[in-house]
């Protein structure tokens, strides 16, 4: 096995380094060796067990693994940052941004897609430190090749690196024009930098920049610098999310780029030169700005390698152009101009064969009825999987002119009148409908027998006038998600929907006064893992009904759904349940759990239940809750109504006018406190030897608080302290001094000379002076 290995990551290594190093082939041979040796026990010790266990998923992964042959260079850098990159959005952002800086010869979007989908299928294997023990893997690999440098913003060595990940953390300062010197850069990303500021120095000094990554930035007088003209080289560009409001002609000069997005904060119109994108003949992804000046008329012809094309606005350019651009796989066109229907549009798009991805919007800009016996598009869109449509169209074309493989269809302000499911359930790949504000206006909805054998999802949003739903026997038997909101005039949820045993989460919101939720036994689906409900005015306690659906997990009620008095959990019930939200209602006063109810919950939620006083006896014998919120309440706190095990409590809006310190540092779990508006008490005390396990600790909107006393021994591991908005607070307590642990201080809108006592030299820095980041 050790020799499969060896040589398979050999295989995998050889064609990048080959490239990289043709001209000493010796070196590339040792470094694929290196490598192969390094990677070893990783895969031996931490895979081996995957690989019996979870057999049939990890194929899959391995399956994958081999597309990405001639991407190892592209996941090194990728493994090396990826400790900053944690959302599955900064995940796929992140891939495709470095693929992206690297020679094209190769479909980039189906790669990045690839990487993107290796991480996280590896993630959903249950191996989620699996990326921590590959970076450090990667990390001493390329220390060792000089191929990465972790500095520090208050270093003095200068930062040779030629590829620069700058991520911000609250205490410390960067300045962009002071910090960002090397002349040899390729890459420069700002993570979570936002409203820093970018002049002309910065573009002056990177002229053989590849890769540059401006999201959120502000400019001067919102006026991008027109030397960004002489990043020739560029290739990839983003000043999405930055506050623009002109950008310079000189911009045409980046015949280079292959990604360039505009999608910047739109507070004022965009000005664009009209020709500035003329010789962007490389460009594959182009994002526009939302609003652009009126007199902006974009020529986009020249522009035919686009395979993405997002917010292009006919009232800003010509239709026609499109028509050359025959790799367009995703296009959204906003049509603001009268002149466009959609039979012309649909015309003008016949040649984009190509297209995955469509979205035509009128973003309400008018309301223009054509013919009610207009059929909209002439569909040719063979490859289309993916259709929102915001446009008035009275009806839909019949199933066979539908492209044959979509899966999603987002109708909005469509205004049908003859029910759509008899034609839309003959789409056999549909997994995703979602019918939204006036999409349909006629009364009657009926899914058939057999009807959306792959439908998964199923959402109803502002259906004004629909009053009754009919679902027959074995339609939609993939159905998992059902989600109604706002449509007032649906009396119902149909009865066969208990027959679909796939379907596990049911949210309903905002519905009429005639609605009416049957929450009677066998009703519900019973394999349901997932229910939210908001404004459905039950009078009955819902609990006896949903605690016999054995599989729930998550359990939500908002806002008058329940307009009782009287909650009971009985003993042995909600099984499986970990997450509780109770929230809005109002009228609800006393609860009651027994000993033996919900024995896995985890996670509970109480907000705005103002009638609500007390917490039940029967929580403290839930040993699994770790996470508490509580808000907008005058629930009496108490060590021993609470369970012991508790880690992390939210108090907001609590109005309580005794410390709480004292019962929550009986807390022994405790890790992770905070009180948002929840003490209007004079004083707070933390004693010796209590939170022995708490780490990060936030006040925030305190606004009677003015002493507090830390005595020596409290809150040894406390590494992250908030302040914020507690204006009366006189100083910080002398016993911070001896939280050695303490890493971060942050205190925002204090009372006036807190920064100057804090800072050195003040009267209180010796309070602070152990805490590497402080920001006041």
């Amino acid at each position: 096995m050790i020799s499969l290995l060896k040589n398979s990551t050999l295989e995998v290594l050889q064609p990048q380094l080959a490239l990289q190093r043709e001209d000493n082939p010796q070196d590339a041979l040792r470094l694929m060796a290196e490598l192969a040796v390094a990677l070893l026990p990783f895969a031996v010790e931490r895979l081996s067990n995957l690989l019996v266990r979870e057999t049939e998923q990890f194929q899959g992964v391995e399956e994958q693994f081999k597309g990405l042959k001639n991407d190892v260079d592209t996941l090194r850098r990728y493994h090396r940052n990826l400790s900053s990159e944690e959302r599955t959005r900064s995940v796929k952002r992140f891939a495709y941004v470095t693929v992206k800086s690297m020679v094209l010869g190769f479909d980039m979007k189906a790669i990045s897609k690839r990487i993107s989908k290796v991480i996280l299928d590896m993630q959903n294997l249950g191996v989620q430190k699996l990326h921590d023990m590959m970076r450090e893997v990667c990390l001493r690999k390329a220390e060792e090749e000089n191929f990465v440098q972790t500095i520090c913003a208050n270093s003095k060595s200068p930062c040779k690196s030629r590829r620069l990940a700058v991520l911000h953390w609250d205490g410390e300062t960067f300045s962009v024009d002071k910090e960002v010197k090397n002349p040899s850069l390729r890459t420069l990303l700002f993570i979570e930098c936002i409203r820093w500021k970018a002049t002309s120095l910065l573009f002056t000094r990177l002229k053989l920049v590849r890769v540059l990554d401006l999201v959120c930035f502000v400019f001067e007088g919102g006026k991008v610098p027109s030397s960004i003209g002489k990043l020739i080289h560029l290739k990839y560009l983003s000043l999405e999310g930055s506050y623009i409001t002109q950008l310079p002609s000189s911009m045409r000069n980046l015949k280079k780029l292959l990604y360039l997005n505009l999608a910047v904060y739109d507070l004022d119109e965009i000005y664009m030169p009209n020709k500035i994108l003329n010789e962007m003949r490389e460009l594959t992804f182009l994002w526009l700005p939302e609003r652009l000046h009126d007199k902006t008329k974009l020529e986009l012809g020249n522009l035919v390698k686009l395979e993405t094309l997002k917010n292009f606005n006919t009232k800003h350019g010509r239709v026609t152009d499109l028509q050359g651009m025959t790799r367009l796989r995703s296009l959204s066109i906003y049509i603001t101009d009268e002149a466009y229907t959609t039979k012309t549009l649909s015309s003008s798009l016949s040649k984009l064969s190509p297209l995955e991805s469509l979205t035509i919007d009128n973003d309400n800009e008018f309301y223009n009825p054509t013919n009610d016996d207009e059929e909209g598009f002439v569909w040719d869109f063979v490859n289309l999987k993916q259709l929102k449509l915001e446009i008035y169209m009275p009806r839909l074309p019949d199933a066979q002119r539908f492209p044959s493989h979509l899966t999603t269809i987002h109708l909005k302000e469509c205004r049908l009148k003859e029910d759509p499911m008899p034609i839309l359930e003959k789409l056999l790949h549909l997994k995703e409908i979602s019918l939204l504000d006036r999409s349909f206006c006629g009364r009657r909805m009926v899914c058939s027998r057999d009807g959306f054998p792959q439908l998964q999802k199923l959402r109803f949003f502002g259906l004004e006038e629909w009053e009754e739903w009919i679902v027959e026997e074995d339609s939609m038997p993939l159905l998992h998600t059902l989600y109604i909101k706002s449509c007032r005039k649906l009396t119902e949820i149909p009865d066969r929907m208990r027959f679909i045993t796939n379907l596990e989460c049911l949210s309903i919101d905002s519905m009429g006064d005639e609605f009416n939720l049957r929450l009677s036994e066998g009703y519900l689906p019973s394999h349901l893992t997932t229910i939210e409900l908001s404004g459905c005015r039950l009078t009955e306690d819902p609990m006896p009904i949903l605690e016999k659906l054995l599989h729930l997990k998550d359990v939500s009620l908002h806002y008058r759904s329940f307009c009782g008095r009287r909650m009971d959990c009985s003993r042995g019930v909600f099984p499986q349940l970990q997450k509780l939200q109770l929230e809005g209602l109002e009228e609800w006063e006393e609860w009651i759990i027994e000993e033996g109810s919900m024995p896995l919950l985890h996670t509970l939620s109480i907000r705005s239940c103002i009638k609500l006083k007390e917490f039940p006896d029967g929580l403290r014998f839930i040993t699994s809750l770790n996470d508490l919120t509580v808000g907008g309440s005058s629930i009496r706190l108490s060590e021993t109504c609470l369970p012991s095990f508790l880690t992390t409590i939210y108090l907001i809006d609590f109005r309580l006018t005794e410390d709480q310190m004292m019962i929550l540092e009986k807390f022994l779990h405790l890790k992770h406190v905070t009180l948002i508006g929840s003490f209007s008490g004079r004083r707070m005390v933390c004693s010796r030897g209590g939170f022995p396990q708490l780490q990060t600790l936030e006040f925030d909107g305190l606004k009677e608080w003015e002493e507090w006393i830390v005595e020596e021994g409290s809150m040894p591991l406390l590494h992250s302290l908030e302040i914020d908005s507690c204006p009366k607070l006189k100083e910080l307590p002398d016993g911070l001094r001896f939280i050695t642990s303490l890493k971060s201080l942050l205190c925002c809108d204090m009372a006036k000379g807190w920064e100057k006592r804090l800072s050195k030299g003040g009267k209180d820095y010796y309070k602070v002076q152990h805490i590497p980041f402080c920001c006041y």
